[in-house]
């Protein structure tokens, strides 16, 4: 008989024979028998433990099948039966499993034990494909909780293991022509299928079971048990090369890739990094096994597993030996790791750019794209553009990466392109010094510094002047290579990050527990002070200041020595006593307000003096208050006069701004002091201050025994004239005449839109002083035409004043105006904030532009709810 019949004959024994198991384990009530019929199936089960079969356990397949006595029929016996019956008769089983099936058989251990070896003892890809769809099937009962036993023992027990390892044996199999091609794509289809089951089994489990998901099935433990089953296949694979045998990573690498997908590589990576950074310190072999694991992931997960790995590998040197010569050898990491990771994405592990940037300059082959790198860099820093409609973290990201670059650039790649990356961070250093962001400032200005220090180390310094705080220090940090910290050291900071995350709110706990427990102990440093703190410190409050000249007292004298040259104590001491000589209100203060205005605007802090601007703005402030016509009709035309700088210009805004909120304040009542005469000073003694007059005394006795059925009426506060309502017109209308005709100093549509800004603000914080006045509403309806012409303003600065003088129309203008007189600019305001919302590319607009939409919803909801009552 040639081996094609023999196969056929055994193929028809097992068909007999599995067809006959299923009929009799129907409706059989016999223990031994099903036993026995069980104990037969096991048989046919291949194992790798176990070459040959007992003398009883031949005796009893012989009988069934007589082709199992010649040698070599035995294997091709199990080989059919896992491949054609085993799955259909494993379903079969499931079908059959209930209390009642089960418990004719399955109360003693050892027929139990026969009844598990079935699934645990079976190829493990076709084990966990059973119990698994079983268990999705099922509802609650007693089949799915064996079925998840079963699961759960297969898991604990390394089946895992030797279903990873025979997926690296299987697909090296050699075979010719279309035979390999059919194989191959069997081969594909079912680990699809697999690796599928394998990445998504927490989250289905969490779907059927619920509230009864076992624990040994969420992410936590389940991904653990995974990562320790592809270490021991890794190990495997490692001994196997060593020993030159065959084997393919293709499945445990697309395993990892879809694990990633899914979004367990947390779990996973962080179990497996200690043994990526142990095996690949000394070991070529190792470093073989990781490159093939991580690179040849398809190229749908590679972005994830990078991502992964570059957050986590704690120093770059190791990310060669993990990656290879990725970046050149394949298209889709290249663009990732040149291009997407650098400029389209951020994040606030600076991990991620020093592995990126620290990988590309370990070796010469790789380091040629490195000056690439840094070019491309530095043009997305100096585009204007994306720094008005780039967020902040992004921008601070490619300002980061433009320092590490430079740290890892050689001394011969800066020869060759110090010209090139000079003229663009000189471009990108205007458009931030140009910005009206304060902190993206202050960012270009570290950059700038830092980079002209590496580019042009012998030339001039370039230096700014901001205030040092910690981003910038640790910027410059960033200039500086980090070095090998050593493997152990690696390895006990990535143990000490896991168990601190997984510990930091028990430690929390802890503290405040300890705290609780013991409050003295935790105040005895606070009690614990050093014997001259007991000495009372002389008081120094009232003090004056010795000087070389005499203060002015008349506001003339102030004036004349504020314009003084060449002695700064004059000058000095008339700007402290100006604001003082101005609310007294002298008789010629509005003859000469204006000229006074005049020189507080065009006097400069040249000898340095301290509390300067907010002595010449409370000055400037106290004369717009007591002579507002004339001083506010001076500002508001040398706004737009040629002659002014910006900081004047601001100036000019910001003292129109804080004078009307004074203005619109009741202004505190003052009582006059009579002069003291000398019927007053000869009192007798029983009226002396401090002595009580015996009918207070008397009186206050009556009162202390009357009692009263009424509460005293709270006295309310004092009605005081509108001091802002007669004169709000000239704070407001001047300021929108010729806001759109450019000039030589200041061109409000052009470059000065921060000064554009700050006009927007001052328009609304003077509406919002006019509230309650008459002409409120067309002070309103005028700042809405005028921020309307420029809604669509690119810089972010300017929208988001616009937004700010919506909220002031909001909160100073009669709700009922704005359902009427006003609905129509109003419709329009809010249809523009929503697109703001949905479209703007500033986080903070979008925040301010929610808040506004609010606001206004607020608003009218409360008008219809006072319509309606």
């Amino acid at each position: 008989m040639d081996k094609q019949d023999e196969k056929l004959q055994i193929r028809s024994l097992i068909q007999t024979a599995v067809v006959s198991w299923k009929n009799t384990l129907s409706i059989s009530q016999d223990a031994s028998q099903i036993t026995e019929i069980l104990q037969l199936a096991g048989l046919l089960l291949p194992s790798e433990e176990q070459t040959s079969l007992s003398e009883n356990d031949e005796k009893i397949l012989s009988n069934i099948f007589p082709v199992c006595k010649e040698e070599g029929n035995l294997r091709l016996l199990q080989e059919e039966f896992v491949r054609s019956y085993y799955l259909k008769f494993a379903e079969f089983l499931i079908a059959q499993l209930s209390l009642d099936w089960f418990g004719k058989f399955g109360r003693g251990k050892a027929h139990e034990k026969c009844f598990n070896d079935l699934f645990l003892m079976a190829p493990p890809k076709d084990a966990v494909m059973v119990l698994s769809s079983a268990i999705f099937k099922s509802s609650p009962s007693f089949k799915r909780n064996k079925c998840l036993s079963l699961l759960e023992e297969f898991l604990k027990g390394g089946r895992l293991t030797e279903l990873l390892w025979t997926q690296c044996l299987d697909h090296v199999t050699e075979k010719s022509g279309s035979e390999l091609k059919s194989k191959n794509a069997r081969v594909q289809a079912m680990w699809d299928q697999l690796i599928n089951l394998l990445a998504t089994l927490p989250d289905r489990m969490a779907n059927t079971l619920k509230t009864e998901n076992w624990d040994i099935f969420l992410p936590k433990e389940y991904f653990v048990i995974v990562a320790q089953s592809i270490l021991k296949t890794l190990h495997n694979v490692h001994q196997a090369i060593k020993e030159s045998k065959d084997c393919s990573l293709v499945f445990i690498s697309q395993l990892i890739g879809k694990i990633c997908v899914c979004g367990h590589s947390g779990i996973l990576l962080d179990y497996l990094m200690p043994h990526i950074l142990k095996t690949t310190s000394g070991d070529f072999i190792w470093s073989r096994i990781w490159v093939r694991l991580f690179v040849g992931a398809p190229e749908r997960s590679l972005e994830i597993i990078l991502e992964c790995i570059l957050r986590r590998v704690p120093w770059y040197g190791y990310m060669s030996k993990l990656l290879g010569d990725a970046v050149l050898n394949s298209q889709k990491a290249n663009y990732l790791l040149t291009s997407k990771l650098l400029l389209l994405r951020h994040t606030e592990n600076e991990l991620v750019l020093q592995n990126i940037i620290g990988y590309l300059a370990a070796a010469p082959s790789r380091s040629s794209l490195l000056p690439l790198v840094l070019s491309n860099l530095l043009e997305a820093w100096s585009d204007s553009s994306a720094l008005k409609h780039t967020s902040y973290e992004q921008h601070l990201y490619i300002s980061k990466a433009i320092l590490i670059c430079c740290a890892h650039l050689s001394e011969k790649h800066l020869q060759e392109h110090r010209d090139a990356l000079m003229h663009k961070l000189m471009k990108g250093m205007q458009a931030h010094l140009e910005t009206p962001v304060p902190r993206l400032r202050t960012l270009g200005m570290v950059v700038a510094e830092s980079l002209t220090k590496k580019l042009t180390p012998e030339g001039p310094a370039l230096t700014f002047d901001y205030q040092k705080d910690d981003l910038s220090e640790h910027l410059e940090t960033l200039l500086t290579v980090p070095e090998d910290p050593g493997l152990e050291e690696l390895i006990s900071n990535i143990k000490e990050a896991h168990i601190s995350s997984s510990n930091a709110e028990e430690n929390i706990l802890s503290d405040q527990n300890d705290e609780k427990l013991n409050p003295e102990e935790s105040q005895e440093g606070a009690e614990e002070l050093d014997s001259d703190d007991d000495l009372e410190p002389y008081d120094m409050s009232g003090d004056t200041k010795v000087t070389k000249v005499k203060e002015p007292v008349y506001i003339r004298d102030c004036m004349e020595g504020l314009i003084a040259k060449d002695n700064p104590d004059l000058v000095e001491a008339s700007l402290k006593v100006a604001e003082k000589l101005i609310r007294k209100k002298p008789d010629n203060l509005p003859e000469i307000a204006v000229e006074f205005t005049k020189v507080l605007l065009h006097l400069e802090d040249n000898y340095h003096t301290d509390g300067f601007a907010e002595l010449r703005q409370s000055s400037l402030r106290a004369l717009t208050v007591h002579c507002p016509v004339p001083v506010t009709s001076y500002l508001t035309e040398q706004f737009y006069d040629r002659n002014y700088n910006i900081r004047q210009r601001i100036d000019m805004l910001q003292v129109l701004s804080v004078a009307a909120q004074e203005l619109a304040k009741p202004e505190p009542s003052r009582g006059k002091l009579s002069p003291i005469s000398v019927s007053d000073q000869l009192l007798p003694v029983n009226q002396l201050p401090g002595i009580e007059n015996w009918r207070d005394i008397v009186q206050k006795r009556i009162d202390s025994k009357t009692r009263r059925f009424a509460s005293a009426t709270k006295k309310g506060p004092e009605p005081a004239a509108n001091r802002f309502a007669a004169v709000a017109g000239h704070f407001f209308f001047p300021l929108m005449k010729t806001y759109d005709s450019p000039m030589n100093t200041m061109n409000l549509l052009g470059g000065d839109f921060f000064l554009l800004g700050r006009l927007v603000y001052t328009l609304g914080m003077v509406l919002h002083s006019a509230q309650n006045t008459m002409i409120c509403r067309q002070m309103a309806k005028s700042l809405l035409e005028f921020i309307w012409v420029i809604r669509y303003h690119t810089e972010p600065y300017v929208r988001q004043a616009i937004m700010f003088a919506i909220a002031m129309v909001i909160l100073s203008v009669p709700t009922h105006t704005l359902t009427t007189d006003l609905q129509t600019d109003v419709i329009e305001c809010q249809m523009w904030l929503e697109d703001i919302v949905e479209k703007d590319s500033e986080p903070e607009c979008k925040k301010q532009a929610a808040q506004t939409i609010l606001l206004l919803q607020d608003a009218i909801q409360k008008e219809f709810k006072g319509g309606e009552g």
